[in-house]
């Protein structure tokens, strides 16, 4: 009863995500990318332009192996995030590259069409 209410889905913000990977000299752990992106956009937008893009690295879907993952954020700014990862030139003590390969609206898509990952389920 003292729960409040939740947003309907028609009021709620639309989302992106954006795939990328991490191009470096050394591999790089999960913590260190969110960390590096998140310094990139506040250096980048400032801390009220970082707030506005509602972004967030999702950290279970960071492949460190193939140094892949994803962010998520709102419609409008795609293009503030994808600026704020261009401008990144380190990580810690590697210098890095962050490449985006594209956008998407739903996790499910962009793994799909970004990290090739097949749905043998639904396999035609």
């Amino acid at each position: 009863m003292d729960r409040p209410n939740h947003l309907p889905s028609t009021l709620r913000s639309k989302k992106r995500y954006i795939a990328f990977q991490v191009m470096s000299e050394k591999k790089i752990l999960n913590d260190d990318v969110f960390n590096g992106i998140w310094h990139s956009l506040l250096n980048f937008l400032g801390e009220y332009g970082t707030a506005k893009t509602g972004f967030w690295l999702l950290k279970t879907t960071y492949i460190e192996d193939k140094q892949l993952g994803l962010i998520k954020c709102n419609h409008n700014y795609v293009e503030e995030v994808r600026a704020g990862l261009a401008v990144m030139q380190r990580i810690g003590d590697s210098r890095v590259i962050v490449k985006v390969l594209g956008v998407s609206g739903t996790i499910k898509a962009a793994q799909k069409k970004f990290f090739d990952e097949v749905d043998l389920f639904n396999f035609t």
